[in-house]
């Protein structure tokens, strides 16, 4: 029984080494390469400034509704823009009314933490957290509940995500085989996702 359990424990780190060794070391990457790609999101704090016009920089949260507050413009709508669009948008919306030629910069200050749901035969369910500029894997939050029990059947891992038209599209993700063959590539979950991992059958 002894050896038993210290074979699963075993098992167990092995599993959480291999799924978040990479994670650090990549880190830098991750978090510039959002630079261009990210689009912002509730809860990021973004941070503005106008060439010419100190009064008008300021920092702001992104708030739940997706928008932020500007001096003179008021509320603009953000969520779901990558920062050079929300650039476009809000110099052109100061030159609309205010400003003849509006140079508008902005940067994220500070990222809204990742989060999705892992539930099933793992040994933590709940929510696993990402650090904001982490890029997320399936094999990442599995490792962040702890990994999968001996029960699970990591071959049909399933995946629930809300699209943008508000319906749920179900992936069917064979884990093992992640985890197994170094030349498969993770799958990739995004916040918000719920991952479900069913028991095994056999």
């Amino acid at each position: 029984m002894i050896r038993k359990m210290i074979k699963t424990l075993s098992l167990l780190c092995a599993f959480v080494v291999y799924a978040c060794g990479g994670a650090f070391a990549n880190t830098d990457f991750a978090y510039a390469d959002k630079g261009s790609s990210y689009k912002l999101r509730p809860l990021d704090v973004v941070n503005m400034r106008v060439f010419q016009e100190p009064d008008l920089d300021t920092i702001y949260k992104v708030g739940n509704n997706g928008m932020i507050v500007l001096p003179l413009i008021g509320s603009v709508k953000v969520e779901g823009l990558t920062l050079q669009d929300a650039q476009k948008k809000i110099k052109e919306l100061y030159e609309k009314d205010y400003l003849v030629k509006a140079e508008v910069s902005l940067f994220i200050e500070e990222y809204s933490q990742q989060r999705v749901y892992v539930i099933g035969q793992v040994f933590r369910n709940g929510e696993v957290i990402f650090p904001p500029e982490e890029t997320m894997t399936l094999s990442k939050a599995i490792a962040g509940a702890m990994g999968p029990t001996r029960l699970a059947d990591t071959r049909n891992v399933n995946i629930k995500r809300k699209m943008p038209d508000g319906t749920i599209k179900v992936f069917e993700v064979d884990l093992k085989a992640i985890l197994n063959d170094k030349s498969a590539k993770d799958f990739p979950v995004y916040d918000g996702d719920t991952i479900e991992v069913p028991e095994s059958i056999f």
